[in-house]
């Protein structure tokens, strides 16, 4: 079935329960699917069709349901990462309010979602400390400099096993993270850009914590620095250090050790 902003979980988690292989594909690999097909006809029919065709040549990755606390974790982090971008959105029409009393009820609510923001983050850390699966997730992920507490979470619950992934670059595919070239011929060499198809959310995470790993984690930061002194732009050298950072995520997740520099050589 398509991913359909977890609308699709209810009969997923239904279908698990009955034995079925269930896999949820991410709707753009349907759609370049039927492009390939070249198909026309755009009804519930066909379209169940060809998913169906879909999964029989393609075989996609079987889909397991997340545990209780790893759900509810997730419920927390996305409520979290919600409240943050309503935040930035409250903060931007303060800036741009002239009117002392529009300004007023603007600052009330940016207090508001603060004060739920802390709430939900206090929540977050009692979640994880209580469930020591979780616990040991977040600590290894916590020893990686540029990656806090809330950002641990984040990895944990929506990159969940690292068992799932036969890679760190897949793992990266899946938050959209590797770049996507576009060359023909001698003719066409556009810059590679970032793919951005897969888990926004996950995405999202990286992009503060690889600001400060370019500064405070040796990895990272030696990573950043080759890619300067090859004429790389900044916001390429960021977004390689955010799928370099989610590729050490995966590293410390896989192996169940904490953070070691020396194992992720800056190249």
């Amino acid at each position: 079935m398509e991913a359909s902003g977890d609308f699709e979980k209810a009969i997923a988690q239904r279908l698990y329960e009955e034995d079925y292989r269930v896999s949820i594909v991410n709707p753009r690999r349907i759609k370049g699917y039927a492009s390939s097909q070249l198909q026309r006809t755009k009804t519930d029919a066909a379209d169940a069709s060809l998913i169906a065709r879909f999964g029989q040549r393609e075989e996609p990755r079987p889909w397991e349901p997340a545990s209780a606390s790893e759900s509810r974790l997730q419920e927390l982090t996305r409520a979290r990462q919600a409240l943050q971008k309503e935040k930035t959105r409250t903060q931007n029409r303060l800036d741009e309010a002239e009117d002392e009393a529009v300004r007023r009820a603007h600052q009330n609510l940016l207090d508001e979602i603060d004060g739920q923001i802390e709430d939900l983050e206090e929540e977050i850390e009692e979640h994880v400390e209580e469930n020591p699966k979780l616990k040991d997730r977040c600590s290894l992920l916590d020893s990686i400099p540029g990656i806090g507490l809330q950002t641990a979470a984040i990895v944990a619950s929506e990159l969940g096993s690292a068992e799932q992934f036969e890679s760190a670059r897949q793992a990266a595919a899946y938050a959209g993270l590797v770049p996507r070239h576009r060359e023909s011929g001698t003719s066409v060499r556009g810059n590679p850009q970032m793919s951005k198809v897969g888990n926004a959310r996950l995405r999202r995470a990286m992009y503060f914590p690889a600001m400060s790993a370019l500064r405070c984690n040796a990895a990272v930061k030696a990573f950043g620095e080759r890619l300067k002194e090859r004429g790389k732009e900044k916001m390429v050298v960021l977004g390689a250090a955010m799928r370099k950072l989610l590729h050490i995520c995966y590293g410390v997740l896989k192996s169940g050790r904490p953070f070691d520099a020396s194992l992720h050589p800056g190249v």
